[in-house]
């Protein structure tokens, strides 16, 4: 059997097919497909991870295709580089390990066949699909930290739906990175989300990396930011819904002010 996997921004598609003789050609018929619409952290993964991605979900969602017939992964990507590599971590290291007991074997697209049909998927899934309206419930949190010379700060903005806001200042008292101010701001400004009871909230922040960290798109390779990472998570599982968001310094510049304030 083959799996023919496909990825636009939004959409992973697969779809199972069966090889057989019928009048004397090899035929391809299609047995089953899937076709998902990808989170928004997931859609900041680069292409040949949402391939990888497309493995895993067929692993995940037809496990009984796995076990019980030999698998051919056709795909223009290098899967098979991608899951076997030994320094793989976070996300991918987690599909190699789900995906490695059925070894299915890769090979790459040479030629079209099927693989129309998966692309007619995840074009029709991309078409279907409509954003969601926004929910004017959320309330948005912006953060930032500072380091300067003679001090570390954070500062926090909380706006209500309505646009009434709530301003903090920190202002930390033990050495450290302008990373851990970062965190600092975002742990603190959940905190007081939570303890006023809210349950919908956005954060925006400036730094890539913890935005990306906190989101659970990137991994954190140094031992304290994997702490910073776990707490801003685990708060972070109070909440019915938390997203994090990456702005230019210039729309969180309310935020930075009061950092470094903070910081000074």
């Amino acid at each position: 059997m083959f799996l023919y996997i496909a990825a636009t921004n939004r959409v992973v598609s697969v779809t199972v097919v069966v090889e057989r003789e019928e009048g004397g050609k090899s035929v391809q018929r299609s047995v089953y497909y899937l076709s998902e619409v990808i989170s928004t952290s997931k859609q900041n993964y680069p292409h040949y991870q949402k391939m990888t991605y497309g493995v895993y979900l067929a692993v995940k969602k037809l496990k009984h295709y796995f076990q019980e017939h030999p698998i051919t992964v056709v795909c223009k990507a290098p899967i098979s580089e991608i899951i076997g590599c030994k320094d793989a971590t976070g996300q991918v290291a987690k599909w190699a390990i789900e995906v490695s007991p059925y070894t299915p074997h890769y090979e790459r697209r040479d030629v079209i066949k099927s693989q129309a049909l998966p692309d007619f998927f995840c074009d029709w899934a991309e078409m279907q699909y409509e954003p969601p309206l926004p929910d004017y419930n959320y309330w948005k949190m912006h953060f930032d930290g500072s380091k300067t010379k003679i001090g570390l700060g954070a500062g926090i903005v909380l706006a209500s739906p309505k646009r009434d806001q709530l301003r903090y200042v920190l202002q930390i008292h033990f050495s450290a990175s302008n990373n851990v101010a970062e965190y600092e701001a975002i742990i603190h400004g959940l905190n007081v989300a939570k303890e006023i009871g809210i349950r919908l909230i956005e954060c925006f922040g400036d730094s890539d990396l913890v935005v990306q960290q906190s989101s659970g798109t990137w991994d954190a390779l140094d031992a304290n930011m994997a702490l910073y990472r776990f707490h801003v998570q685990k708060i972070s599982g109070f909440f019915e819904g938390c997203e994090y968001k990456h702005i230019p310094r210039l729309e969180n510049e309310a935020a930075d002010i009061l950092s470094k304030l903070g910081s000074s």
